[in-house]
């Protein structure tokens, strides 16, 4: 017989130096690196207000002043009609000038429109708590020389581009969207940020008359893993969108984004309703999601969802050397989990809850689907909200390809619910 204690020591190291093994030394590094650059991120997210025909033509500038002489430190095109997002850096102050480069030479020429945020902005850290403005730009709008001058030369500035994707059209080889930037994004999240982005994709062009479902990846994941469920949608009624995220960073900053990119998105195509399907992790970052957005999200799947966390996080925070960011809201009953579950589903959303066990003759303490804990899937708030609960033999990602799964998956997509 087993020594209790002595085993889950035993287990508990064994998993934290398989989870070290798994990182290499390579990838530690590479996290390290990330890590130290991330504490200087921030930025500044908005709309401007504006008449030109060309919304690409409408450049925004964070500047801050040194010395008496304002310096342009980094630039953004608008990412649709109105909205924007931009890099800066955490802890300084900027004021914030939009212009419309009618001849798109990046200067603000004397006969072009610009407007400048009156006062100072302080950027903070990271994306949750992002500063959010809006600028109106009229025709007649112009700026002070002195601040004019600052963005002459713009052409000449190293940018540091946060490329943010609100309904670009792509398809399923995009390199973006692959294995290899999955990877990028749990072990080097704000090199993701910064040279993937983060967003929405389309991937057929955005038909009125065809419901978008949006899928989300988890921790490491792809839009490639959906490939065998895309392909197997109803693509008369249905047209699939993805949700691309760099899945190391906190949560709570992925989803800000997701919801400011469906929102942005459904008021330029006006869209009636949307629909979630989210693998693993994802789900936790969907469900948030989905009580932040304000529209109708009327179906919401998820697939092997660690509605309780994942032990090996907790070990991670308070061992690895080097933290993934995201292992501090995959602790077993984080504040981030503790969250989500604090407040229902909105009452229009039915939430089909689906888990997977590689062995059913385990007991369910000891049950798994080969990564999550059948105990953490099957969360009682979680499996209480739940319209339907559907359970599969198989492992966590082989869900992803199996055709029973995929076959319940488009029965759900038939109900009642989902056909509305």
């Amino acid at each position: 017989m087993r020594n209790g204690s002595l085993w889950n020591r035993l287990f508990t190291a064994g998993v934290l130096a398989a989870m070290i093994l798994v990182l290499g030394s390579c990838n530690l590094v590479a996290l390290h690196r990330d890590l130290t650059a991330s504490v200087t991120a921030g930025g500044v997210a908005g709309k401007v207000f504006h008449d030109e025909s060309d919304a690409s033509a409408i450049v925004v500038v964070g500047l801050r002043e040194d010395g008496g002489t304002w310096i342009a430190e980094n630039y953004v095109h608008l990412a649709t009609r109105h909205d924007f997002l931009m890099r800066l850096v955490a802890g300084k102050s900027y004021v914030i000038l939009a212009f419309a480069d009618r001849n798109d030479n990046l200067r603000l020429d004397d006969d072009e429109p610009a407007v400048v945020l009156p006062n100072f902005l302080t950027v903070a850290r990271g994306w949750k708590g992002i500063a959010k403005i809006n600028l109106t730009l009229a025709q007649t709008a112009r700026v002070d020389h002195a601040i004019a001058g600052a963005v002459q030369g713009l052409a000449q500035i190293a940018r540091q581009p946060l490329p943010v994707w609100v309904g670009e059209v792509t398809d399923l080889d995009d390199e973006r969207l692959s294995a290899e930037s999955g990877r990028m994004g749990l072990w080097q999240p704000f090199e993701f940020l910064t040279n993937v982005g983060i967003g929405i994709f389309m991937l057929e062009p955005y038909d009125p008359k065809r419901v978008p479902v949006l899928f989300v990846s988890g921790a490491g994941g792809n839009p490639w893993e959906w490939r065998a469920l895309i392909e197997a949608l109803d693509h008369s009624r249905y047209q699939p969108w993805v949700f691309v995220y760099p899945s190391g960073q906190r949560l709570a900053n992925s989803v800000a984004v997701m919801e400011r990119c469906a929102t942005a998105m459904q008021r330029e195509y006006g869209f009636d309703r949307l629909y979630v399907t989210a693998h693993s992790m994802g789900g936790l970052l969907a469900r948030d999601f989905i009580q932040r957005y304000t529209d109708p999200v009327p179906v919401f799947v998820s697939l092997v969802t660690p509605w309780r966390g994942h032990r090996a996080a907790a070990m991670g925070v308070a061992r690895s050397p080097a933290v993934v960011p995201s292992w501090v809201d995959m602790q077993t009953d984080s504040e981030f989990q503790q969250a989500i579950f604090a407040r229902p589903l909105p009452v229009a959303t039915m939430h089909y809850l689906l888990y997977a066990q590689t062995d059913p003759t385990q007991p369910f303490e000891r049950a798994t689907d080969g990564t999550i804990a059948l105990s953490s899937q099957l969360h009682a708030d979680a499996v209480r909200e739940a319209k339907e609960v559907f359970g599969f033999t198989g492992t966590h990602t082989s869900i992803l390809n199996s055709p029973v799964v995929i076959a319940a998956y488009l029965r759900i997509l038939q109900m009642p619910a989902a056909g509305q």
